[in-house]
C-alpha cells in the first residue's frame, strides 16, 4: 500500500511540473507577440508622427490582424479607464505634451505611450489574483516636434 502512494504522489509532482513549463512556454510566446506588436505600432507612430492618421491606423490595424493577436476586452476596458485611448484589436495608446528648452527657446512635442497585453486568459486565476498590470507590454516613443 505504501508503494501505490508514492507512486501517486510522484505523478502529481510530475503532472505539476509538466503543467508549470507548458504555462511558462504559453506566457512566453504571447509575450513575444505582444513585445512585437508593441513595437511596430511604436514605429508606425514615430513613423506618421502619431496615431490620430487615418493612414497610420490603417498600417497598425493591418500589421494587428496579420500577428493574429487578440485581446481580452476586460483589459481595454481597465486602460480606458486610466486615460488611455484603447482600440478593439488590443492596444491603447496615451499622448503626453512636453515643453523642453533649447537655445532657440522653447519646443513643444508630444511622445505617445503604448500599451500592448499579453493574451493569457486563465478565468479562476484572473479574476481572484487580477493579472492585469502584470499582463502589459508598455513602451514610448521618442518626442515627436
Amino acid at each position: 500500500m505504501r508503494d501505490a502512494i508514492g507512486q501517486v504522489f510522484t505523478l502529481q509532482i510530475i503532472l505539476a511540473f509538466v503543467l508549470l513549463i507548458n504555462g511558462y512556454m504559453a506566457y512566453s510566446v504571447n509575450y513575444t507577440r505582444a513585445f512585437r506588436v508593441k513595437n511596430q505600432i511604436i514605429n508606425i507612430i514615430e513613423q506618421y508622427e502619431g496615431p490620430e492618421n487615418d493612414e497610420a491606423k490603417d498600417k497598425i490595424v493591418s500589421y494587428v490582424h496579420n500577428m493574429n493577436y487578440e485581446v481580452s476586452s476586460t483589459l481595454i476596458n481597465d486602460k480606458e479607464a486610466d486615460g488611455y485611448t484603447c482600440y478593439k484589436e488590443g492596444w491603447c495608446y496615451k499622448a503626453t505634451k512636453v515643453t523642453t528648452a533649447d537655445a532657440d527657446g522653447d519646443m513643444e512635442g508630444t511622445y505617445y505611450t503604448v500599451v500592448t497585453f499579453v493574451n493569457i486568459d486563465i478565468p479562476v486565476i484572473n479574476r481572484i489574483v487580477g493579472l492585469g498590470r502584470f499582463l502589459q507590454v508598455v513602451g514610448e516613443t521618442k518626442t515627436i516636434y
